[in-house]
């Protein structure tokens, strides 16, 4: 009874093996090994700025769709876009203009008043929930460095005066900070561009004036100023706003602003 038990179970064992080996090879999912070589090539920050899960998804999307564009791996530059477009059999995508992250709002303690002592979670999103945040503008950065946390790059610290601070040279253009800040304070900006609006308030301009020394009253002279045809520079909203596609960097409206919101980065160099 014993032998006959094993004879059974042995025949069973056997049988299912043979059935599992042969399912195994019929219904297989067959993977594209240029994934991995894609993979291989990518710098693996898996930042997601291209838009997609980590550098595994970019590589299994633009191997599997043809409409994909090679070029989407900021980090990577030019040299990955090509190295990508060979595993795929692909011609080139040219990279686009490289970008850097810029923050729009200049009111750090010194310049910016506040209405009331924040005793809670020191986090900006968790601030921003009570009356938009502790700063007298709803509109300025709440300066708790929740964008610096989330940067994988090392490219946002917090400076002394309750703001953060980039290094040009490190930013990757992730999108991270542009997702995590509440008040939605930055934004990617082309890299070459000098002149930029470091103000995000919509409020009038006797409402600046009381919550911050140094935010934009829409007084216009940046606009009159422009040189370029069809203004690089536009004041709509009560807030001025560069036209990154026309503006030349001259700094004219930088030098006509009153209230020195607009910046020009060539000074600094």
């Amino acid at each position: 009874m014993i032998i006959e038990s094993i004879l059974v179970m042995s025949g069973l064992g056997l049988g299912f093996g043979v059935f599992l080996a042969f399912a195994s090879k019929k219904y297989a999912v067959k993977s594209d090994p240029r994934i991995t070589q894609v993979l291989s090539v990518l710098p693996g920050n898996n930042c997601g700025a291209c838009g997609y899960p980590g550098c595994a998804g970019y590589a299994e999307a633009v191997c599997k769709d043809e409409n994909v564009a090679t070029d989407l791996c900021s980090p990577g530059g030019q040299e990955v876009a090509d190295n990508v477009s060979k595993v795929v059999c692909r011609e080139c995508d040219s990279v686009k203009e490289q970008r850097v992250a810029k923050l729009h709002c200049a009111g750090g303690i010194a310049e910016a008043k506040t209405k009331y002592n924040y005793k809670g979670v020191k986090t900006c999103k968790s601030a921003a929930m009570l009356a938009k945040g502790p700063k007298a503008c709803s509109y300025g950065c709440i300066g708790f460095g929740d964008c610096a946390k989330v940067c994988n790059f090392n490219a946002l610290h917090m400076g002394p005066l309750g703001l953060p601070l980039l290094t040009k040279e490190n930013c990757v253009a992730c999108n991270a900070c542009v997702k995590e800040c509440p008040k939605n304070l930055f934004s990617l900006v082309p890299k070459k561009s000098k002149v930029h609006v470091l103000c995000s308030s919509n409020d009038k301009a006797a409402d600046v004036i009381k919550s911050c020394k140094v935010g934009c009253i829409s007084c216009k002279r940046c606009e009159m100023i422009c040189p370029v045809e069809g203004k690089a520079i536009h004041v709509n909203d009560n807030l001025a706003k560069i036209d990154y596609s026309k503006c030349i960097s001259c700094g004219k409206c930088v030098e006509v602003c009153p209230r020195k919101i607009i910046i020009n980065e060539k000074k600094k160099n």
